[in-house]
């Protein structure tokens, strides 16, 4: 994992050199650590702030101040989204107000990664590469929701283990009706014992 991150750590670090208001802005967390768990793979990284640089490991070198739990595709989100880091989707442990201030710096960083994989492959290849990287991250997107639409749909028609709308509007109407006429029975069981 640490081969994969090197590159992942070398680029932003590239796109914070060119982002200054970002990198002075980084100064406030210098010497603070965030485990970023990425639960669906089970793999914690560890994103150590020191010079104005991030120092990205799968080692525990640094006492954590922050830990962000959630899938790949949602934490892949923060970069874009930063508001989606106080979402139901994510959980926070450790420091809130860092939490905070974090969220607040990435809203604030431009991180233009099509440029920094311009540097790497030349622009003829940039453009196809980045192109195809949005066509699967959308690809993802839309099959993961048709998964979901689909599973649900099968379980509702196929199998019958969950009910339908229908059903479940029938199941709540049994149920009014079942109160009234205890509510009914009730009252008139009360009329009766006071009549003796």
């Amino acid at each position: 994992m640490s081969v994969v991150l090197k590159p992942i750590e070398l680029a932003l670090n590239t796109a914070l050199a060119q982002d200054l208001e970002t990198r002075v802005r980084l100064e406030q967390f210098e010497h603070r650590c965030i485990a970023i768990d990425i639960n669906d793979f089970n793999q914690i990284i560890h994103v150590a702030i020191n010079n104005q640089q991030l120092h990205l490991s799968t080692d525990a070198k640094h006492t954590v101040d922050l830990t962000i739990t959630g899938k790949a595709l949602t934490l892949a989100k923060l970069g874009h989204q930063p508001e989606s880091l106080f979402s139901s989707d994510i959980e926070i442990h450790g420091d809130v107000q860092f939490a905070k201030q974090l969220r607040d710096l990435l809203e604030g960083f431009d991180f233009d990664w099509e440029a920094q994989l311009a540097r790497l492959t030349g622009d003829t290849l940039a453009y196809p590469i980045a192109h195809g990287i949005r066509q699967l991250s959308s690809w993802v997107r839309n099959t993961h929701q048709s998964l979901q639409e689909n599973t649900a749909e099968y379980l509702r028609e196929e199998v019958r283990m969950l009910p339908d709308i229908s059903q479940i509007k029938d199941y709540m109407s049994d149920i009014d009706t079942l109160r009234a006429d205890f509510d009914r029975l009730e009252a008139r069981i009360g009329r009766l014992e006071g009549n003796k």
